[in-house]
């Protein structure tokens, strides 16, 4: 019986250790996906939330497990190059958009068995990315070298828009959820335009922008006012920039005409991505790792520990696994559990707590089953009987 009894606390006590530390490694990245691939864009399927859709080096792949296993969706795709770009029309799942540089665009109407061209009008084949209208599935905008190009008819035909110079390339375009006749694009090297008639014409809103090389963007769905821009920055990740700090993230909560900087600077930001059900937590993808924001982007703090690449192109929330984060680098896709920012969101501070508990409970039944094995021994010793 003695027996039982000290091996009863030994084990609960190493149990409950384990638990802890388990618990607590949430917070790292993991490995998940797609070794010793290029991930250049993650988007979700809005009908099946675990359905994921990426454009990598290995052409346009598809998840049904939330990034855990992908299988290629490449027939009729150009195999020479990695698509730009992938999208999905948010009214029909099944109708999936991959973007080339210098192959234009393609369309999948059976999603992503098959694909064809669809490039009538387009002035040039050099897409960076597309985006299908929250309100119209028939209104696509893509972003090209001269400018923005919008449809009308699904993809059918393309015409130019108005307002950008030949040379300049629209890297990202958002829309305001609440009123889609309000656009953003941001370009490399000319900043950050709007349009305020749909996307037929821009105007440039560079006011306090130090960096006009805009590689994404991000509204907020709760105050569209509100917008970031992910800019490149010319220094390696090791140099010290001096100078005016350029690079990082900028913010606009008027529309866009003011800009100022955040306190992520002086790097190259790739990605942009906000919790849907908390607009206020958003995470950017980097040169030089992943960070979070958890006051709407003006400050910012990194999220590397475990993350063996400093090269996030994508950062991703997966909507059926919140607060779940994906990390599209160029060697695969890394998973983060952000607990806590979860335990943040809720107004509690209950998971640190529960796991010092944890902790503490289980160091306390292993000092107790120590004790008793000791006491044990020494009686074992005295008696000279065993009692195991």
């Amino acid at each position: 019986m003695g027996r039982r009894i000290v091996t009863v606390f030994l084990v609960a006590g190493l149990l409950l250790m384990h638990a802890a530390t388990g618990w607590a490694g949430e917070d790292v990245w993991h490995k998940l996906a797609l070794d010793k691939t290029h991930v250049i864009s993650i988007v979700s399927d809005p009908v099946r939330p675990s359905t994921l859709y990426a454009a990598t080096s290995r052409g346009v792949l598809k998840s049904s497990d939330n990034g855990a296993g992908w299988s290629p969706l490449n027939q009729g795709l150009p195999g020479e190059q990695p698509p730009s770009c992938v999208a999905v029309n948010p009214f029909n799942s099944k109708v999936l958009y991959a973007g080339y540089d210098g192959l234009g665009i393609f369309q999948s109407m059976d999603g992503g068995v098959t694909w064809q061209a669809i490039n009538e009008g387009l002035p040039n084949l050099y897409v960076r990315c597309i985006t299908v209208s929250p309100k119209d599935s028939n209104l696509i905008y893509a972003g090209i070298q001269g400018g923005v190009v919008l449809s009308t008819n699904g993809g059918k035909a393309w015409h130019m828009s108005s307002g950008f110079r030949r040379a300049t390339n629209v890297n990202t375009i958002v829309i305001d959820p609440k009123n889609p006749q309000y656009l953003f694009a941001g370009t490399g090297g000319s900043g950050v335009f709007k349009s305020g008639n749909g996307g037929v014409s821009w105007k440039d809103i560079n006011q306090g922008l130090s960096s006009l090389s805009i590689l994404t963007l991000y509204i907020d769905p709760e105050n569209p006012d509100r917008v970031l821009a992910g800019s490149y920055h010319p220094a390696t990740p090791t140099d010290l920039y001096v100078g005016e700090a350029v690079g990082g993230v900028y913010q606009t909560v008027d529309g866009g005409r003011t800009w100022h900087g955040t306190n992520l600077v002086g790097v190259t930001v790739f990605s942009l991505a906000g919790n849907p059900q908390h607009p206020g937590v958003l995470y950017a993808g980097a040169w030089g790792g992943a960070f979070r924001s958890v006051d709407g982007g003006e400050n910012w703090t990194d999220i590397n520990a475990g993350l063996d690449n400093a090269f996030v192109h994508k950062v991703h929330i997966v909507p059926d696994r919140m607060p779940t984060v994906l990390a599209g680098t160029t060697y695969g896709i890394l998973s983060y559990t952000d607990t806590q920012v979860l335990d943040l969101l809720k107004g509690q501070r209950s998971t640190p707590w529960l796991i010092y508990g944890l902790a503490g409970v289980g160091c306390l039944l292993t000092l107790i089953g120590i004790g008793l094995w000791r006491k044990k021994k020494r009686k074992s010793a005295d008696g000279n009987q065993s009692v195991w």
